[in-house]
């Protein structure tokens, strides 16, 4: 079965067809005459460019426009929370050594930092980071470092001019990392150290903001000796994996 002709509207100007819901003449731009339309097309055309404009109403409505703002804003709010809680969960990007490769290179230190402290003269000590770490460990095994969290372990990495203090901690056997980055230097006699980078686990946290100050104060507190050691050095030289400190000699006995 043939489809009926489609309509047309002939411009009374030139005569040239028309699709039927031109305005103007496509060929010579005069107005047309649309009362020549079938009233059916003509319905059709009408009803056509009344759903046309309902459905750009809509589309630019303020309500509409507000709610797709709001959504997208809520999928950004979303992405941005599940980044930083895969940050938080991931480890480090240069993870402390394994256990076993830290016991196997590292030497035991206590007994060494309490004869340099004891020393009348100016001592030389070279720690490398699995010494720094095996000793940290030890003496912080067992602190509890952010309640609600066990403690696992403690280490100590080193690169040029900057020491990392590590601590390893688990929830539900999961485990999660804090370090703090310093930059140590001897200033007039006197070692400083220089906060300079913080994370948990891979998420950095501006070296202004203070909130982890508090966690390394439980470090520090059970770190009598290594305090005094730190507080007695005379020049210091760190590098990838080894730090060399020149200790101040002790005061003499009265």
């Amino acid at each position: 079965m043939s489809k009926p002709p489609a309509q047309t509207l002939a411009c009374t100007q030139c005569g040239y067809d028309n699709e039927p819901e031109r305005v103007y003449c496509h060929n010579c731009g005069t107005k047309l005459d649309r009362s020549l339309l079938p009233k059916e097309t003509e319905a059709a055309q009408e009803e056509t460019l009344a759903a046309a404009r309902k459905r750009i109403r809509k589309m630019t409505q303020p309500g509409r426009v507000t709610a797709e703002i709001k959504a997208g804003l809520n999928s950004l709010t979303w992405a941005a929370l599940v980044a930083t809680f895969y940050l938080l969960l991931s480890p480090p990007s240069r993870p402390p050594l394994p256990r076993s490769e830290e016991m196997g290179r590292a030497n035991i230190i206590s007994g060494v930092i309490e004869d340099k402290l004891a020393s009348p003269t100016a001592t030389v000590s070279e720690f490398s980071e699995a010494d720094l770490s095996q000793h940290a460990g030890s003496r912080l095994r067992g602190t509890p470092v952010i309640p609600g969290l066990d403690f696992q372990r403690a280490y100590v990495q080193l690169d040029d001019n900057r020491v990392t203090l590590g601590i390893q901690q688990a929830l539900y056997g999961y485990s999660l990392f804090t370090t703090v980055d310093y930059r140590a230097a001897v200033v007039d006699g006197k070692l400083t150290a220089t906060k300079v980078g913080q994370h948990f686990g891979r998420l950095g946290i501006h070296p202004a903001i203070p909130k982890m100050d508090s966690f390394m104060q439980t470090v520090w507190g059970k770190l009598k000796r290594e305090r005094e050691f730190i507080e007695r050095t005379q020049a210091i030289t760190i590098r990838k994996d080894r730090v060399v400190i020149t200790l101040k000699p002790a005061a003499p006995q009265r």
